[in-house]
C-alpha cells in the first residue's frame, strides 16, 4: 500500500466544523467592523458555522448580518489565489495566480479543537449595504457590542494577532482593488 508523498491529515465529518466569516468594511468611512464579545471582553471579527446545504457565500453574509446587524454583501476583488479560473482552458500548475474581480475566500484559518477535532474558518471580505437600515432585530446585543474602527485603529483594537494580520491583508486587497 502506497503512502502519500505529502504530509496529510484526514477528518471525517464528525471531527470537523466549518465556519465562515468576513472582514466587514463600511466603505464610505473607510472603517472595519469589530465585535466586542462582552462576556470574554475580546474584540473579534464576525463569523459562524455554515449550515448543512448552505453555500459558503450565503453563510458568510448570513453570519455577518446576524452578528453585526448590518446587511452586507461579499466584495469582488483583485487578488491572488491558487484556485484555477472559472473556465480552465488548459491544465494549470498548482500555483498562485492573480485574478481581477473575484469573490473567493482570502484566508483559511484552521483551529485545532483537541482530541482530533478541527474548525475550518473560511474568510471573505464584505461591505455594509449602506442604503439598507441597521437590523437591530438581528444583532445579538446580549452577546456583542458592534463598533467600526479606522484602518489604523482596528489593528490595535482586535484582541488576537492572527485577526490583526488578516485584517491588514484585507485592507491591502481592498486598497489595491480600489486604486486600479
Amino acid at each position: 500500500m502506497a503512502i502519500s508523498r505529502t504530509e496529510s491529515e484526514q477528518y471525517t465529518s464528525d471531527a470537523f466544523v466549518e465556519s465562515v466569516g468576513a472582514v466587514l468594511f463600511r466603505m464610505s468611512t473607510q472603517e472595519v467592523c469589530v465585535l466586542h464579545l462582552l462576556k470574554q471582553d475580546e474584540f473579534v471579527l464576525a463569523k459562524g458555522r455554515r449550515n448543512c446545504g448552505e453555500t459558503r457565500h450565503d453563510a458568510a453574509v448570513r453570519e455577518v448580518t446576524e452578528e453585526c446587524g448590518f446587511p452586507c454583501h461579499l466584495l469582488h476583488l483583485n487578488m491572488s489565489t491558487r484556485a484555477p479560473p472559472a473556465v480552465e482552458e488548459k491544465q494549470l500548475g498548482d500555483e498562485a495566480r492573480f485574478y481581477a474581480g473575484i469573490c473567493e475566500p482570502f484566508t483559511l484559518q484552521i483551529r485545532r479543537l483537541g482530541a482530533g477535532n478541527i474548525k475550518l474558518i473560511w474568510w471573505y471580505i464584505a461591505a455594509v449595504n449602506e442604503d439598507e437600515p441597521f437590523r437591530e432585530d438581528l444583532q445579538e446585543k446580549e452577546r456583542f457590542a458592534v463598533g467600526f474602527y479606522s484602518f489604523t485603529d482596528v489593528l490595535e483594537k482586535l484582541t488576537f494577532q492572527m485577526d490583526r494580520d488578516m485584517v491588514k491583508k484585507a485592507i491591502e486587497i481592498v486598497n489595491n482593488t480600489l486604486s486600479k
